[in-house]
């Protein structure tokens, strides 16, 4: 019980730190640091900017600056301020630590508070500190080298991002999606080679350039350069004081203190579900990027509409933040190297993610041939049609909440979660549309649903009135929990006033349409298992080649549980049990659909399935294994009951 009362009176001890923090390299002495920089404050050492890691200190929450709390003899008066607290400080720390390191350009980053250097040398005068100790904070990093090369191999993650995708692949709307990929064939092994500049600039930034070649002999070459956009301005001007944090110096006592109160409450409001992500605002900040990307690349489409893209794009990417939620997803030179979050799907980024995005592409639609013989196609007449070269140019602007607003994001079991992505393409390319897909998840736990029809307040839950209700806990109903989720997007050809070709069908080339099956989409279905089809196919390709929709829905309702207790090793980590059902469609308004009774025709052509599965969270993504039972289907589609499946998120 000591013990106990000591670690509440340490974690609420109040600690005022003092602006701005010190940074050195790591294994260096503070005191003697400081004097070796000459007064400046900026260790020869480091590339890394002191001004921007006390930006990303601030963003984390870190209470730089703040003024110390008076001191008080009534011991009922003299709580400190929450924010300026040990426990606080360790919250707001752990998050920075995490999203400096996720950047790639520091083996190890180390925060230590002492004794503000000032107020000893104060001290040392003879001075009253009664209100006005402040203490230090001295970041201590381990940059890694300016350069990194890497020869190896790992599997292509387009295999695993490209196959679940509502849209063709290949474009500004993500690889996977939210909904996730199928495992349905099995991702080629690949030779990759890549060289990477780190930290140039002192702003974390990272350019890389990557080949690869897989087991097939396709070959890929990416290049992306991330870099924070305040370090393409000059320190002082409007637009870099505008994107860094202001300095807390600059705010009067009583201002000062309203503004980390608010901040600190609506970190704290966040830490419940955002984690470490809970400093990646919308606006941006210092973590604001502006991203340049390149890739030549094979997209294989032989599995689902007999065909085989290149592509060569360039593009400019706009975004509020550049960490990947995970540090190598699939490729072993990203295990332990930077992220590429310009080419990365935007559901693999950390946090909530906006983002503005620039492109143009030239791609070489590819039939494939025969086996047989090397003069004959082996895809349908639909898709020889649309082979050729086309120009896409194109814009795309979404945002990904990416589960800041669930218990965990890769298997939640409370929250909600959402995105939505707009692009348009048009002139100077070949191509012509507008397209918009967005989806939303909810999460709720048996437990708190059953607290809020006995009228339980948000506010007033708590695990103690769970516990205090027999029929709540019952281990039936403890970790319980109800999930649904909604995904649509529509897609509608744009003509630019004649400027382009009035056939809708060379308008959306099939890559651009959306394609809707496969595991944490539509269960029960193969990918690109429903929607419009050729009357024949590939030899590869189940019930004819998939031509795509102009317009998809899928919605689903699940129930899950944990592992009993007797598999203990996958109930720690965090496997689940669920049952489902799903349905979907995927139709093509080029036929007048409109007009025909667009509501009629979709449920007319929605498919159902329900089924159960297994599901265990990953730091890379979310594994389900699911059975699935089709009970509306048409007698083409591509079905599959037996499925393993890789996703960012539930469904």
């Amino acid at each position: 019980e000591l013990q106990q009362r000591k670690a509440e009176y340490v974690s609420t001890y109040d600690l005022p730190l003092d602006y701005p923090a010190k940074v050195v390299a790591a294994g260096a002495n503070r005191e003697d640091d400081a004097q070796s920089k000459g007064g400046n404050g900026e260790s020869p050492r480091l590339r890394t900017s002191p001004d921007f890691i006390n930006a990303r200190l601030l963003e984390a929450g870190v209470p730089l600056g703040r003024l110390p709390s008076s001191a008080s003899t009534d011991a009922s008066t003299s709580s400190s301020s929450p924010s300026s607290s040990l426990a606080e400080h360790g919250m707001s720390v752990e998050r920075f630590i995490k999203d400096l390191e996720g950047t790639g350009c520091y083996d190890s980053v180390q925060v230590h508070i002492g004794p503000s250097t000032k107020s000893n040398a104060d001290a040392e005068n003879g001075e009253d500190q009664t209100s006005m100790q402040q203490y230090d904070a001295t970041v201590h990093l381990r940059e890694k080298k300016w350069y990194k090369l890497y020869i190896g191999g790992g599997v292509n993650s387009e295999d695993l991002s490209s196959l679940g995708s509502a849209t063709g692949g290949g474009s500004a709307f993500g690889g996977g999606g939210a909904a996730g990929a199928a495992l349905s064939v099995l991702p080629k092994l690949q030779f990759e080679t890549s060289a990477s500049l780190l930290n140039l600039t002192g702003f974390a930034d990272v350019s890389s350039a990557s080949y690869s070649v897989d087991q097939t002999g396709s070959t890929s070459f990416r290049f992306v350069h991330d870099r924070p956009l305040c370090s393409y301005f000059a320190k002082g001007s409007g637009l870099y004081s505008y994107l860094m944090p202001e300095d807390p110096r600059n705010l009067n006592a009583q201002s000062g203190e309203d503004d980390n109160s608010s901040d600190a409450a609506a970190l704290e409001e966040d830490e419940i579900y955002a984690m470490d992500d809970a400093q990646y605002a919308l606006g941006g900040g210092s973590h604001a990027t502006l991203g340049v990307h390149a890739t030549f690349h094979d997209v294989d489409h032989e599995h689902t509409r007999s065909s085989n893209e290149f592509v060569r794009s360039l593009g400019v990417r706009l975004a509020n933040h550049a960490r990947g939620a995970a540090r190598g997803t699939f490729s072993m030179s990203n295990a332990r190297g930077a992220n590429k979050p310009s080419i990365s799907p935007p559901e693999s980024m950390a946090g909530p993610y906006l983002f503005l995005d620039w492109s143009a592409s030239l791609r070489d639609v590819l039939p494939k041939r025969s086996g047989a013989s090397p003069f004959a196609l082996d895809c349908s007449p639909e898709i020889a049609r649309r082979a050729g070269t086309y120009l896409k140019h194109s814009m795309t602007a979404g945002l990904y909440l990416n589960g800041c607003f669930v218990d965990d994001r890769y298997d939640p079991t409370m929250g909600y979660d959402a995105h939505l992505v707009g692009e348009v393409a048009g002139p100077p390319g070949d191509v012509g549309f507008f397209k918009v897909k967005g989806g939303c998840a909810w999460h709720l736990p048996i437990s708190l649903l059953g607290a809020m029809m006995l009228g339980v307040r948000d506010n007033e839950y708590s695990g103690e009135y769970v516990n205090s209700n027999e029929d709540v806990d019952s281990p039936t109903v403890i970790g319980t929990s109800l999930h649904s989720s909604f995904n649509c997007g529509i897609l509608h050809p744009l003509t630019f006033n004649g400027l382009l070709q009035c056939d809708s069908s060379s308008i959306v080339p099939v890559s651009e349409r959306f394609f809707i099956g496969g595991p944490g989409q539509l269960r029960g279905f193969l990918p690109a298992g429903i929607g419009p089809r050729a009357s024949g196919g590939g030899s590869s390709v189940p019930g004819g080649d998939a031509l795509g929709g102009d317009l998809f829905y899928t919605a689903s309702v699940a129930t899950s549980v944990p592992f009993p207790t007797y598999f203990s090793t996958l109930r720690q980590n965090g496997a689940r049990i669920f049952g489902f059902a799903n349905a979907g469609t995927c139709v093509s308004m080029s036929n007048g659909l409109i007009h025909g009774g667009i509501f009629n025709q979709i449920l007319q052509s929605s498919r159902v399935a329900i089924g159960g599965g297994v599901s265990v969270p990953s730091p890379m993504g979310r594994f389900e294994t699911t059975y699935a039972i089709p009970i509306r289907y048409g007698p083409r589609d591509a079905r599959r009951a037996v499925q393993f499946g890789f996703g960012f998120s539930f469904g």
